[in-house]
């Protein structure tokens, strides 16, 4: 009898969701996040499934942090922060989406060697996962996924606004959404006592966009919380460098991308 034809101990049956926040903005990190609720208890389904789950951009803030306290009481969670710097420096390579999908195989990973090691054809993992897309190719996003899990048997569901059409993905976008929240409330909180207010940290917030055009007059650098990637970075440094010249910048990399 082959390994694979062995009858496997009964598993609980899981069912794993996984979003990010922050793919945009230019200041601060993209997290990735992945929930795990275990369906064997049936009293703590219902209540996940009772709560108002929905994508984290259509809660209010007060409502996202209420939930993000609840899912943590009735599921595991596991988080990827990528930062800034982290996102320049692997951006040399690859693109947005690598870096995604490299964050939500290591949250499948982790869950899955938590609960079997490192056995990569146990074709009964009880494990379902669904995920947000973020390509609009389902199909290939899926495959690119699969290949970078230990168990190529586990179940994966790829759509794009899976967080508005499960709960369990739903649950990972708020633990998303509210950790960068609370890392760009922590930024904003040391850069007012500098005198600064970086707002959301998008592109399009008019507090963003002062907050690095008059840090970068004030100090001739940009902070390490910035992505320098992101052409409203670059053109920034080069509209600077044309107006004051051949300035000395302090930072290495401002002038790497200002040539770039």
């Amino acid at each position: 009898m082959l390994k694979n034809d062995i009858d496997e101990t009964p598993v609980t049956p899981k069912v794993i969701g996984l979003d990010e926040a922050g793919r945009g903005p230019v200041v601060g990190p993209m997290v990735i996040a992945g929930v795990l609720l275990e369906l064997n208890n049936k009293e703590k389904t219902k209540t996940f499934y009772d709560l108002d789950l929905k994508d984290s951009k259509k809660l209010s803030k007060k409502k996202r942090e209420s939930l993000y306290e609840e899912i943590q009481k009735l599921a595991k969670v596991d988080k990827v922060v990528v930062t800034a710097k982290e996102i320049d420096d692997q951006m040399k390579i690859i693109n947005l989406n690598k870096i995604e999908l490299n964050g939500f195989s290591s949250i499948i990973n982790k869950f899955y060697k938590d609960e079997y090691g490192l056995d990569e054809n146990r074709r009964n993992n009880g494990f379902l996962t669904y995920i947000d897309a973020c390509s609009s190719n389902e199909t290939s996003f899926s495959n690119q996924l699969k290949a970078k899990l230990i168990n190529k048997n586990i179940d994966l569901i790829a759509e794009h606004k899976a967080d508005d059409n499960y709960k369990i993905v739903s649950a990972a976008s708020i633990i998303a959404k509210v950790t960068r929240d609370n890392i760009i409330d922590s930024y904003n909180e040391k850069y007012n006592t500098m005198g600064y207010t970086i707002g959301s940290g998008y592109p399009s917030d008019p507090k963003t966009k002062k907050f690095l055009k008059q840090y970068l007059e004030d100090n001739k650098e940009l902070p390490d919380i910035v992505r320098f990637s992101w052409n409203t970075t670059k053109k920034l440094l080069k509209e600077y460098d044309s107006e004051n010249g051949n300035i000395d910048l302090k930072c290495e990399n401002l002038l790497k991308w200002v040539k770039n």
